[in-house]
Formats: C-alpha cells, sequence, structure tokens
C-alpha cells in the first residue's frame, strides 16, 4: 500500500516540478534541485521493491523506505502544488506552505519517535545493559514524539515567526536529550581491585 502511495505522490511531485517550472522558469535551479529529489526518490522505492534476497539489515530498511518517501513527498509536493496554485492566482497567502510543511515535518518526528523503540535490536547485538539499552529507545522515542508534537502544535498555532523559532528549539531540545541519554549508554569501565596482586 505505502509502495503504491509513495509511487503516486513521487510521479504527482515530477508533475508538480514540470508545471512549476513552466510557470516560473528564472527559478530553475530550485526546481533542478526537487526534480532530483522526486528521482531520488523514485529509484529508492524501485529498489526496496526490487530487493529479493537482501539481508536481514537490508530487508528492515526496504520495508522502511516507503512510509519514509510518502513523508518526503508530501512535505516537498504541499509547497510545490501551493506554489503553482500561488503563481495562477489560486492561493494568496504565501504562509500556507511553510505552515503545511512544517506540520507535516512534526508529524513525521512523532512517526519517527513512534517506531523508534518498537525496532529493537537483537539482544546478542548489545554491548551495554539490555535494559538500560531499552529505556533509551523509550525515551528517545517520547522524546522524538513530544517534539513532533509540540511543532505540529507550534506551527498550527502561532505566527509563522514563531512557529520557526519555537518547532526549532523543540528539535534542538530533542536532539541535546537524545544525545545525553545515549552518552549514559556507554559501556562503564570496571574498577580495578585495589589492594589485589
Amino acid at each position: 500500500m505505502m509502495f503504491k502511495v509513495g509511487s503516486a505522490l513521487t510521479i504527482v511531485g515530477i508533475l508538480l516540478v514540470g508545471a512549476n517550472w513552466y510557470a516560473r522558469p528564472e527559478a530553475a535551479l530550485a526546481w533542478a534541485a526537487a526534480f532530483v529529489m522526486f528521482v531520488v526518490m523514485l529509484v529508492a522505492l524501485r529498489w526496496s521493491r526490487r530487493a529479493v534476497h537482501p539481508s536481514k539489515a537490508d530487508a528492515t530498511a526496504a520495508r522502511r523506505i516507503p512510509s519514509a518517501v510518502v513523508f518526503a513527498a508530501l512535505i516537498m509536493g504541499i509547497p510545490l502544488a501551493l506554489t503553482l496554485a500561488r503563481s495562477y492566482g489560486v492561493v494568496d497567502d504565501i504562509d500556507v506552505a511553510r505552515r503545511s510543511t512544517g506540520v507535516l515535518t512534526g508529524a513525521f518526528l512523532m512517526m519517527l519517535g513512534n517506531v523508534m523503540p518498537k525496532n529493537l535490536p537483537a539482544m546478542s547485538s548489545m554491548r551495554s545493559d539490555r535494559a538500560r539499552q531499552q529505556a533509551f529507545l523509550r525515551l528517545a522515542g517520547w522524546t522524538w514524539v513530544l517534539s513532533g508534537l509540540g511543532s505540529v502544535i507550534t506551527w498550527l498555532t502561532l505566527s509563522i515567526d514563531l512557529a520557526e523559532i519555537a518547532s526549532s528549539v523543540l528539535v534542538m531540545m530533542a536532539i541535546v536529550m537524545t544525545i545525553a541519554q545515549l552518552l549514559r549508554l556507554r559501556p562503564r569501565k570496571e574498577q580495578p581491585a585495589s589492594g589485589l596482586n
């Protein structure tokens, strides 16, 4: 299902790039960059579909690619559609594109945080204490879900300038908290026993 949705959104995105390029040829560099991104997404989708006998790590990555492409295509496609609509005078509000991109980015962070604790590595591959690593993944997941939710709320309720600042602060706080918790996961060095020869 996600493969089909991702393919459709990617093709629609390529069509939107072409229409925007036709409407505003002076921004050719921006349209070329967007076109390349949509082509890369399409190639990634095809690769995820054609992986016949991938390794376990590749199979996990191949399953995640379609949903990532759907979010990326929406994050790029909605502003392209709104830019095109503005070029033809259908939409007057320039902030709608920025606001919708911010909301979608927040939703993506929420999805990322929700998936994080569910994709625990195999217990045998964990170097640190298993319980501590699972606790880290759960905390990191909650951190990113709440950061994404806060970002969505700020983009829906605040002015554009305040929403940009607030969502950036939320994401930076989530990054700092995740790194701080990750550093606490490092295996502890055992203290040498004193007085024993």
